[in-house]
């Protein structure tokens, strides 16, 4: 989830949202497929449940990242796979994080702000994706060759 705080801000003046856990982890909203649900809608649903946030759309398809860990107090490991969109935030909204879900603080961060935060480097990879898709989305298109149909 990115913003801008202009529609022709440059890539360095956009900033990500990142939710913290209660445990002092930094994140990307994300969450679990239910039956019938599409990657898109489950993207927006989890980013409304996890920020309080609805006034979103999908920019682009970021890819999936897998993830393998094991949690402790379940004495689980557990095989996941995530799915990533680059979505903008269009305004009109305060965030808002799931408490019931551990979240503690939600922060609007530059991307090298981002890239600190988080400790996971799946995670840093989805973020350097984004930023890549948001610097080519900004980057002014090649001007036609003088006397080249338009």
């Amino acid at each position: 989830m990115f913003r801008r705080p202009q529609p022709d801000a440059p890539v360095v003046d956009i900033r990500i949202l990142l939710l913290q856990h209660e445990a002092g982890k930094w994140m990307l909203p994300k969450g679990t497929i239910e039956a019938g649900e599409t990657p898109e809608a489950v993207a927006l649903r989890e980013v409304a449940e996890e920020t309080g946030l609805h006034n979103v759309r999908i920019v682009q398809d970021l890819g999936e990242e897998r993830y393998l860990f094991f949690w402790k107090t379940e004495d689980t490991y557990y095989d996941k796979t995530v799915h990533y969109y680059l979505m903008e935030f269009l305004g009109g909204e305060e965030t808002c994080p799931q408490r019931e879900e551990g979240f503690v603080r939600c922060d609007w961060v530059s991307v090298p702000d981002a890239l600190e935060r988080i400790r996971y480097k799946e995670t840093r990879e989805v973020v350097r994706r984004a930023e890549a898709a948001l610097s080519r989305e900004s980057s002014p298109a090649p001007e036609a060759p003088h006397g080249s149909p338009p």
